[in-house]
């Protein structure tokens, strides 16, 4: 059976015709998988499939010129349940789901309209699918921003004079009494009653769609001050206020009710109970400083006539809040039932037969495939809902929905009745109940709220209404605007009956009317004073920063770096509650502040949030987790369906109205998020964001020729039938090795020769078998390593919260090892990952992998573009292409923000649900770094002209340039020179022998530099000298050299093919291994002596010919072993740097014969420790060292001394007591000098450090001094003393208690 229906959609949208049917070519199944899960869902052959929100859609978007369309002619098919395959019915629409919104591309300004049409819907138990719709041209204009959807005063109160925060936790009429106001600080005394005001906008969540209306500021309400008459705040005086708590019901446009004047459907569930998911309260202001009150309560005199309600429309519900079951989304419910369960409504008056009665309820079933639930109302109208067994989401939500009549009595019972025999471990929740029906109009001697439904408002009908056993009633007020409350009058002419008119001609509020006497007015509760704020006033912003007071000072460190930039604004998120959303917690009123920032011109740049989020906006499991909040996704029954994004914040563009899912919409501006728990990751985090940009100060170094390295890490899968390294190669040769042509419209992209890209296919590797299955360890080392010697790591590929991989290629372990941010440098690469739920970072019981990089003190990321749900793989595979050209998009040479190119990927996709599930954790105005294009290289002097052959002795001479072309003669610092030999080429190698893997990949990549040299450039000019080494590839072809500088402020670089190959025959024939010196953190270190868990390898090493850091020969690379673990021997090539440096100094050796090894280790246990280092030269001569040390237990925090020793010893004029101790802090210490015969001679006290890393554990060699001399100045005689040292640290909770050590020393003269 088919049968049409048509919906009218309005938007902006570009047509080249009249009308366009398009007819859905249904083609069986497709597989969509998510890595560690897949679904079979029903497919079509169309250009514009989509599987998202749990059922199928078709998509559209195109270019749009301005003219306005719709869609009609929806035509549908009955099909079978088996024709939905894996769809679950429970998600499928259960009415037509059709959408079009429209997008201004913010760089572009092309404007494009985006349609979204459900292709499977269900009614009435029967499921359908589209057969077609049809496009055509018509429909209202879209709205601008010159539409005003907000109601009320503009002005913003709060600039100026003395507020107090209140709040109530239900709707109702509210008095501040003279006792109120005493005990909560104000004087009654200095109040004058006429000056009494009240600001407060309603406690209901604020409406999702922005088309909706809104209050344009803080509303001054209307109130009541009894008693005000004299102007004295008397004892007895009192105000009444009506107050709308933060629940409601009956908000949206449904079947149920009349829809004028409700807001639009946002929702997947439409309850007509409307629960605040954000706050438990809703808050008002009072002042009494700003002279006379505006707004009083005023009479309304409505004439009576039209139709007479003697009955109206009353609601009850029941909606628990108890449990989020996945711990995702904003679903919460009541508690679990396995049996039997009744919820019961009583009524005032009985139901009439003849009463229409609207019921729902929701139930939850949770690992319950195979289960089913019967629900009835008052045993009647029973419903069953049965659970597929191969129901593959974690819980499915039921909906049991009616209209009842030939119900009577004063009680509806809602019965469940769940069967869980098949499946006993399946469980039922109860979510909520809800009815509406209709009671007599009668007054119940307490506070009563009423309403018609009935009424077709803004129509200009007149109603009566007539309020009977009204002789308690002392006042009726309509409520219909909460800040704008009228008394009606009573015209009935006697106090038992209360009845007033009503004309229905507000064109945005809801007929609601209280019925009270004032003794039964509630009491609100106090929140504090609040300071003033304007932020309202705020102008002409280009980066917006949003957090909590106690983080502000860390944003503002950031706000400070970007200073010159950008106008910055640092706002603190209570003040945009307080002016945005009347003060409670509300993400809409972030979205809305944004959205008057970025309106109309469109100034705004960015938005960084420094805060964490959770999906537990109250608080119930983790208070305080939610700093500050982010959107969480309806859907919150698996990791598929459900996302977190801070997007909607920045979707500040009007909606056409029909545009309601966010997932058909995209970001105005980008946005960017470190997520804060507390004070001191804010501070951590923003260290590290700055030290990324050298804006730290006292920070390490950030440069170094790492920052011309990039990784590319790929899964060994190939779930969408392509493999997902063919995948990214393809993005990597048009970005680096062959460039993007141009396109009409698109000039051509050069590509980036200049960076060393390591491709690091896990099928490339050869695979290992393990106990816990297959592995590839050469890549968990590479990983380990280039976290700290890469710019950029990028993962695509199967992962989740515990790392990268089945293989686990990138381990929750490994993270915890990275060192990459310490003293002697601060390397953070942008970590990307497009997989699944690698961070989760809204849970807050959850420490997922990817917070764990972000959040790690030693190292990891300053800045993530990561996973936190479950991303399809054909998402996957296109957005790595788009988001890697856009990452290296350069504009004068520099690359685009991070915020910049994550947007203009999204746009370049088009609008998709997938995009609600990628975050960018960091600042957002932030770019990769990049050194500046300003190095010349004026001469390479070799044997052989043009060429670079093994063993030649070169000479590579240049200068830095500053940007007018001139020499920059303030240049001073290191320049590195690396080679890179001929690219290899290399293949996959389909280790699982997957057909779907082949044909194998066959690539080229670049190896690791077979020169890495350096000098130094002294007034902007340089010469660097090296030998090349023996190890390299004879065949003669291109290579490239790569220079590199810095001054420690800022960085340079140029590269340039160049011919490598052939071997010099009169080249250097050395015989002389290299020299090595070994340390643990700094040059003081002795060997045996103390070391923290997490120290660093201090390699010191010296070769008259150089040393071989290439890795292309077989067993010469630079090596360390731990404790005899051969298996566990790390490569320490990329650790090497050339010339002097961390203390590692040798005046009279060039840069080439010199160099260190930084290699930082990571939760070491402690003890006793070996480690084997091994070092090669240019010749391949070999050198072996050991090195011992002992960890010290960090856990164990008592002060310990060590090895006390003075030196010389003996000694004639002076001597230098050293010691070694555990302590990673400022130390006092005592030296006494004894006789033998034990009198004291000498008292030296003195403050000392673990120079020169703050580190390292011993104390510098010259900073406790002797001369010989005794306390009164006079010159010992020789012999033996005795000298006793006391030690304790500045920070007792860093190291508690004091440590005492003695030794001997020898005076000769």
């Amino acid at each position: 059976m088919k049968y049409t229906l048509t919906l009218v959609l309005h938007c902006l949208f570009v047509s080249l015709f009249s009308s366009q049917t398009i007819n859905i070519q249904w083609d069986g199944s497709k597989i969509i998988d998510y890595g560690n899960k897949n679904i079979t869902v029903p497919f079509f052959k169309n250009e514009g499939f989509a599987y998202e929100d749990g059922s199928v859609f078709f998509r559209l978007s195109e270019k749009n010129s301005g003219v306005s369309q719709k869609v009609e002619n929806l035509i549908w098919e009955k099909v079978a349940l088996k024709d939905i395959f894996e769809v679950s019915q429970f998600q499928i629409p259960q009415e037509d789901k059709a959408e079009v919104g429209y997008y201004t591309d913010p760089y572009s300004k092309e404007r494009s309209t985006n349609i979204r049409v459900g292709a499977l819907k269900i009614e009435k138990n029967t499921i359908y699918r589209l057969v077609s719709f049809t496009i055509v041209k018509g429909g209202a204009p879209a709205p601008t921003h010159s539409f005003s959807a907000r109601v009320g005063t503009t002005d913003n109160p709060l600039k100026s004079g003395n507020f107090y925060k209140i709040k109530v936790d239900k709707s109702g009429v509210f008095k501040i009494t003279t006792k109120f106001l005493r005990d909560n600080g104000m004087n009654p005394a200095n109040i004058n009653p006429k000056n009494f005001r009240i600001y407060g906008n309603g406690g209901l969540m604020l409406p999702e769609h922005n088309l909706d209306v809104k209050y344009s500021a803080l509303q001054e309400n209307a109130i009541q001050v009894v008693g005000e008459n004299d102007g004295v705040w008397n004892e007895e005086d009192y105000a009444l206020f009506y107050a709308q708590g933060p629940n409601g019901f009956n908000i949206y446009k449904s079947n149920w009710n009349e829809v004028s004047n409700k807001r639009i459907e946002t929702r997947i569930d439409d309850s007509k109970n409307f629960i605040n998911i954000y706050d438990d309260f809703a808050y008002y202001f009072i002042n009494f400083d700003l002279g006379p009150a505006k707004t009083r309560i005023q009479e309304a005199d409505e004439s009576l006539s039209g139709t007479t309600i003697t009955r109206y429309d009353e609601y009850q519900y029941i909606n628990e809040e108890k449990f989020n079951l996945m711990k995702i989304g904003r679903i919460w419910t009541g508690d679990s039932f396995s049996d039997s369960k009744a919820v019961t409504f009583t009524t005032k008056s009985p139901i009439l037969p003849t009463d229409q009665v609207k019921v729902r309820s929701r139930v939850i079933g949770y690992q319950a495939a195979g289960t089913n639930i019967k629900i009835n109302i008052n045993n009647t109208n029973e419903a069953i809902f049965s659970i597929a067994a191969g129901e593959k989401n974690e819980f499915v939500q039921y909906s049991y929905t009616k209209t009842v009549t030939n119900l009577q009595g004063n009680t509806f019972t809602f019965n469940y009745l769940p069967n869980t025999g098949s499946n006993p471990n399946g469980k039922y929740y109860f979510d909520y109940a809800e009815v509406q029906y209709k009671q007599d109009l009668k007054f119940n001697n307490s506070q009563m709220n009423f309403r018609s439904y009935d009424i077709n408002e803004n129509s200009g009908t007149s109603y009566t209404f007539n309020l009977a056993d009204a002789t308690n009633v002392e006042q009726v007020w309509q409520v219909s605007d909460v800040t704008n409350v009228k008394k009606e009058v009573n015209k009935s002419g006697n106090s038992s009956t209360f009845t007033f008119g009503y004309n229905a001609n507000d064109p945005t509020f809801s007929n609601e009317f209280v019925a009270f006497k004032n003794s039964d007015a509630f009491s609100p509760l106090f929140v504090g004073k609040i300071t003033n704020q304007d932020l309202s006033g705020l102008q002409n912003i280009d980066y917006l920063m949003i957090t909590v007071p106690e983080m502000m000072g860390n944003a503002q460190r950031l706000a400070n770096y970007y200073e010159g930039k950008f106008n910055v604004a640092v706002v603190d998120i209570n003040k945009i509650y307080n002016e945005f959303s009347s003060g409670s917690k509300d993400i809409t009123a972030i979205r809305d502040f944004v959205t008057k920032l970025n309106t109309p011109a469109g100034k705004l740049k960015y938005v960084f949030i420094l805060g964490d989020a959770s999906y537990d906006y109250k608080g119930k499991n983790h208070p305080g987790s939610d700093v500050v909040p982010s959107y969480q996704s309806e859907r919150s029954d698996n990791y598929a369906d459900s996302f977190v994004t801070d997007d909607y914040f920045v979707m500040t563009a009007l909606q056409a109205p029909e545009a309601i899912s966010l997932t058909n919409r995209l970001p105005d501006l980008p946005i960017g998020r470190l997520p804060a728990g507390n004070v001191t990751e804010a501070k951590l985090l923003i260290d590290k964001a700055l030290a990324y940009n050298n804006a730290l100060p006292g920070q390490s170094t950030p440069f170094g020729e790492w920052r011309m390295k990039l990784d590319f890490v790929v899964d060994d899968d190939a779930d969408n039938s392509v493999a997902f390294h063919n995948t990214m190669d393809k993005a990597l040769v048009a970005a680096f090795e062959t460039g993007t042509p141009a396109t009409p419209g698109m000039p051509e992209i050069p590509p980036l020769k200049e960076y060393n890209i390591r491709k690091l296919y896990l099928d490339a590797f050869t695979a290992q078998s393990s106990a816990g299955g297959q592995r590839y360890p050469q890549v968990n080392q590479a990983i380990s390593n280039d976290v700290g010697n890469s710019l950029y790591l990028f993962y695509f590929g199967h992962g989740g919260i515990n790392g990268w991989a089945q293989e686990r290629v990138l381990t929750i372990d490994e993270i915890q090892n990275f060192n990459n941010y310490n003293n002697v440098y601060s390397r953070f690469p942008l970590v990307s990952t497009i997989t699944c739920e690698f961070t989760l970072w809204d849970d807050p019981g959850t420490f997922s992998a990817g917070e764990q990089v972000i959040k790690s003190k030693q190292g990891g990321a300053a800045m993530m573009l990561t996973s936190s749900r479950a991303i399809g793989v054909f998402y996957g595979e296109v957005f790595t292409q788009i988001f890697t050209k856009h990452l290296f998009e350069l504009i004068d040479d520099k690359f685009i923000s991070v915020g910049d190119a994550f947007l203009k990927a999204k746009i370049e996709k088009k609008a998709d649900a997938n995009h609600l599930k990628v975050n960018l954790l960091g600042d957002p105005a932030s770019s990769l770094s990049r050194p500046k294009r300003l190095l010349n290289i004026d001469e390479i002097d070799t044997p052989v002209p043009g060429q670079l052959r093994a063993l030649d002795f070169v000479k590579v001479k240049g200068h830095i340039n500053k940007s007018d072309g001139t020499i920059d003669e303030t240049f001073n610092g290191r320049v590195a020179i690396n080679i890179f030999d001929k690219r290899l080429n290399k293949q996959t190698l389909n280790n699982d022998n997957e057909p779907k893997m082949n044909p194998v990949l066959k690539y080229t990549e670049e190896g690791s530099p077979i020169v890495k040299s350096s000098g130094q450039a002294v007034n902007g000019v340089f010469t660097v000298e090296f030998y090349v080494p023996k190890d390299i590839n004879y065949e003669i072809g291109s290579g490239r050299i790569l220079a590199y500088a810095d001054n420690k402020i800022f960085d340079v670089f140029n590269n340039k093919v160049q011919v490598v190959g052939g071997i010099n025959p009169d080249g250097i024939n050395d015989n002389a291994p290299p020299k090595v010196k070994l340390f643990m953190n700094n040059t003081n270190f002795a060997d045996g002596g103390i070391t923290d868990q997490n120290p660093m390898l201090l390699a010191c090493v010296t070769d008259n010919t150089g040393i071989n850091s290439t890795g292309s020969g077989i067993g010469h690379d630079i090596t360390v072993i731990l404790d005899g673990k051969i298996v566990d021997t790390v490569v320490l090539n990329d650790f090497y740097f050339s010339g002097e440096g961390n203390g590692c100094t040798n005046p009279t050796l060039a840069d080439y014969q010199k160099g260190n090894v930084n290699y930082p280790f990571r939760n070491l246990t402690p003890g006793a420790h070996q480690l084997t280092f091994k070092v090669w030269d240019i010749n391949n001569n070999s050198t072996t060292e050991t090195l011992n040390f002992i960890v010290k237990d960090e856990t164990e925090q008592n002060l310990v001394v060590n090895k006390l020793l003075n030196w010389p010893n003996p000694f004639t004029n002076k001597t230098y007591v050293q010691f070694e101790h555990n302590c990673d802090d400022l130390l006092d210490v005592n030296v006494q000098i004894y006789t033998i015969t034990g009198k004291l001679v000498k008292t030296i006290s003195t403050t000392v450090t673990a120079e020169p890393f703050f580190q390292g554990f011993r104390t510098p060699k010259t900073a406790i001094e002797w001369d010989g001399l005794d306390d009164f100045g006079d010159a010992v005689g020789k012999g033996t003393y005795i000298f006793k040292i006391f030690a304790k640290s500045q920070n007792q909770d860093k190291c508690k208690g004091g440590a005492t050590a003695v030794e001997k020393m020898v005076l000769l003269k």
